[in-house]
C-alpha cells in the first residue's frame, strides 16, 4: 500500500511538471530533466524582431518584411519563436517522423516565450493593479482559442499523433487559452506540397479544411490562433484562414515553433553561419 502511494505520488507529480526523469538534451545531449535544456533554451535567441504579419526575421522591430508590404498573407498576425535551421529542424523531424513527441513540450515553451513577447499583458503603471495585470496570462486583443493544424485520418495513422495537437495542448496551458482539438477537419487526404510551387500549393490544399459544427461557436466573432510546427509558404495556413473567416472568425492568427528564413541573395562576405548545410532547404519541405 505504502509503494502504491508512493508511485502514486510520483506520477502525479510526473504529470503536473514538478517532477521529471532524466533525459538527454536533444541539442547539447547532456543530462538533465528537459528535452531540451535551460543552457540551450538561452541560445535559442527568441528575441529577434520578426514580422508581425509572416514572422520572418526582419531588421525593424515591429515592422513588416517587404514580402508582406507587397502582398500580405491572409492570416493577420504570425508568431514564430526560432528559425528553420539547425538544430531546431532536427528536433521538429524528430517530433514528426522519429517517433518522439517528449519534444513538444520543450518547443512548446519556446513558442509560449515568443506569444508573451508578442501578446502577454503590458506593464501596469499602478502599482496596485499589478496583482490584477499578472492574473491576465495574455492582454485583450490576443488569439481567446487555439486550434491545431489538423491530419488527414491516413497521416494520423501513419503518425500515431497529431504533433500540432501536442503543441497546442502544451501551449494552451502554459499560456492560459483553451485549445478547440477537434475544431477544425482534414477534409480529404492531401500528399506533401515538397515538389509544388506556391501557386500549386495554393490550388492542391484549396477547400482541403473545414470547421466541426460544434465549434463555430468558438471562433465566431473571436480571435483564433492556428497552432502547427513551421511555416513555410503559408499555403496550409493561408487556406485555414480562408476557412475561419468563412465561419465567422474576426482574426485570424498563426502560431508556428519555427519560421522558415526566405532565401537571400548571394554575398561574397557572407559568414558561415548564413548559409544552411547542404540539404536543409530540401528539409523545410517535410512539412505538411
Amino acid at each position: 500500500m505504502v509503494w502504491a502511494a508512493v508511485r502514486q505520488y510520483i506520477e502525479a507529480m510526473i504529470q503536473g511538471g514538478q517532477l521529471r526523469w532524466p533525459t538527454l538534451c536533444r541539442v547539447c545531449h547532456r543530462w538533465q530533466g528537459q528535452t531540451v535544456c535551460a543552457h540551450c533554451l538561452l541560445a535559442a535567441q527568441l528575441d529577434v524582431p520578426r514580422c508581425q504579419r509572416c514572422a520572418t526575421r526582419t531588421t525593424l522591430a515591429g515592422g513588416l518584411c517587404q514580402s508582406c508590404e507587397d502582398g500580405p498573407p491572409v492570416f493577420d498576425h504570425a508568431v514564430a519563436a526560432l528559425d528553420y535551421a539547425l538544430p531546431w529542424n532536427s528536433l521538429i523531424a524528430s517530433l514528426k517522423f522519429k517517433q518522439d513527441p517528449a519534444i513538444a513540450r520543450s518547443l512548446a515553451q519556446m513558442l509560449a516565450q515568443a506569444v508573451r513577447q508578442r501578446w502577454g499583458p503590458r506593464q501596469p503603471r499602478m502599482p496596485e493593479a499589478k496583482t490584477h495585470a499578472t492574473l491576465r496570462r495574455l492582454r485583450a486583443g490576443a488569439p481567446t482559442v487555439l486550434m491545431p493544424v489538423p491530419l488527414s485520418p491516413q497521416r494520423l495513422r501513419e503518425r500515431g499523433y497529431n504533433q500540432a495537437g501536442l503543441l497546442a495542448h502544451h501551449l494552451g496551458r502554459t499560456v492560459g487559452v483553451p485549445v478547440q482539438h477537434e475544431g477544425l477537419i482534414r477534409r480529404r487526404h492531401t500528399e506533401r506540397l515538397m515538389r509544388l510551387d506556391a501557386a500549386e500549393r495554393e490550388a492542391h490544399i484549396r477547400h482541403a479544411f473545414a470547421v466541426h459544427p460544434a465549434s463555430l461557436k468558438h471562433i465566431q466573432r473571436r480571435h483564433v490562433a492556428v497552432v502547427d510546427d513551421v511555416l513555410t509558404s503559408g499555403a496550409t495556413l493561408n487556406e485555414i484562414a480562408r476557412t475561419l473567416w468563412q465561419a465567422g472568425a474576426r482574426e485570424v492568427s498563426v502560431w508556428v515553433v519555427a519560421r522558415t528564413p526566405l532565401p537571400e541573395p548571394v554575398q561574397t562576405d557572407r559568414s558561415p553561419q548564413a548559409d544552411p548545410p547542404a540539404g536543409i532547404w530540401q528539409d523545410t519541405e517535410l512539412l505538411d
